[in-house]
């Protein structure tokens, strides 16, 4: 699977990197007045770009070395967009004083403030000092314990840029299969059967992008085909976008079974099995509904829940407060229970209880807004707790439409105005 990016030759930005200083030189010392950010998400990218001009060592940390526009993700699963257009290599944003280092974070030493971090490439682990840490890993996508998802052979998540190089090459080679001379009938409504489960903004968007592409692209490459494609999106609660107002909620959901996206409430994937066909030619995978239904699929794309990543899962819980979901437990200043003042956490990976916000890019984006003018010695640590403006919540249901929810515009309890929900080609350009 691609999991690095190819930094074109455009502008040079001045990077610490092993060449010039050493790995002694990124990770050696003793870390005193040193930030390390672990994850290159919405909190740690934005955060780590304010730092630039920080006069401390940063060194970022992350298995991922660039940024990834997630909102646009979907439009690159199917090809509207290409991959380079919606990542940012991470070393891009570093500054005088800041390396990044490909590795995952496996454990941490608060009293001796140390991490041990292990290489994605060889599996070879080296420790690194901190004055300050910030946590900043993210989530990952959510099975809930059904063990036959996983990815592979037609199933999928949609979370990170290879997910989407994936299953764009898994429907090219689907509308191929269907095109072999022979194939039956039955086979190639099977090849051609999208099913997506979850009904946030995420699965909806891929939906809306796929009935695009077909609609477009597929009417013209595959002609032949368009009459054996099928979508379906399945979500377990009542309702399509369950933190969107009502209104915009049936907006949606009309749209797309006017489109003959076949959308179904209520019901749940409660796995997924192999089976075959006398006539089938290709391996066959369908999906088992809580209902009983068996729904064959050729592409299967899960989106249905977040949970905490394998770090943060580890860490230990008596050093580091964990909520019932999971997350790390932050107070109002975002600092961790028990390590006020030498670490901090961020975005998905992190809940204030007394305080807890959505699991957004605009929340994650405003926390690193709020931490760097901390760590660039701007404002004390406690002069301040985090407020969160909430600027509303948008999402793209194809055919140069959108939704917009402006429900509560600012900070919470203090003078929120509603704006009017806006739905069709006006709320695609706000977005």
């Amino acid at each position: 699977m691609f999991r690095r990016t190819i930094i074109a030759a455009t502008k040079s930005p001045t990077v610490v990197t092993t060449a010039q200083k050493g790995l002694d030189g990124i990770v050696g010392g003793s870390g005193h007045n040193r930030i390390i950010i672990l994850g290159t998400g919405w909190a740690g990218y934005n955060l780590t770009r304010l730092l630039q001009d920080c006069d401390k060592e940063v060194r970022v940390v992350s298995p991922s070395n660039h940024f990834l526009f997630t909102p646009l993700l979907p439009s690159t699963a199917v090809g509207t967009l290409e991959f380079r257009c919606i990542q940012e290599p991470i070393r891009n944003v570093l500054g005088e004083n800041g390396a990044f280092v490909q590795a995952k974070a496996q454990t941490i030493d608060t009293t001796n403030k140390t991490i041990e971090c292990e290489s994605i490439y060889n599996q070879e682990r080296f420790s690194i000092k901190y004055d300050k840490l910030v946590i900043a890993v993210g989530v990952k996508t959510n099975t809930f314990g059904i063990e036959s998802i996983k990815e592979g052979d037609g199933v999928y998540f949609l979370k990170q840029l290879y997910h989407a190089r994936s299953i764009r090459n898994n429907i090219i080679d689907s509308f191929e299969k269907a095109c072999v001379p022979g194939t039956t009938m039955e086979e190639r409504k099977r090849l051609l059967s999208f099913v997506v489960v979850g009904g946030g903004p995420t699965s909806c968007e891929f939906v809306a992008e796929l009935h695009d592409f077909v609609t477009n692209d597929i009417q013209r490459l595959f002609k032949d085909m368009v009459p054996y494609v099928s979508v379906t999106l399945i979500e377990a609660g009542t309702a399509l976008l369950s933190s969107f107002d009502k209104q915009l909620q049936n907006y949606t959901q009309s749209l797309f079974e006017k489109r003959n996206i076949n959308v179904q409430l209520g019901c749940s994937v409660t796995g997924i099995e192999d089976y075959q066909e006398e006539t089938f030619r290709f391996p066959a995978k369908r999906a088992v509904l809580s209902d009983g239904t068996k729904l064959p699929f050729g592409t299967f794309i899960w989106s249905a829940g977040l949970s905490p990543v394998k770090f943060t899962q580890n860490l230990d819980v008596d050093i580091f407060p964990k909520a019932p979901n999971g997350r790390v437990v932050v107070d109002e200043f975002l600092r961790v229970k028990g390590h006020e003042g030498s670490v901090w956490a961020l975005g998905d990976a992190a809940v204030c209880e007394s305080d807890p916000q959505p699991q957004l890019a605009q929340v994650a984006r405003q926390q690193a807004i709020y931490l760097s003018k901390i760590l660039k010695g701007e404002q004390e640590i406690d002069e301040q707790k985090f407020s969160f403006f909430n600027l509303g919540s948008m999402a793209s249901v194809g055919d140069m439409k959108g939704i917009y929810d402006g429900s509560s515009i600012g900070y919470k309890g203090d003078k929120e105005i509603s704006v009017p929900k806006i739905s069709g080609f006006l709320a695609l350009l706000m977005w």
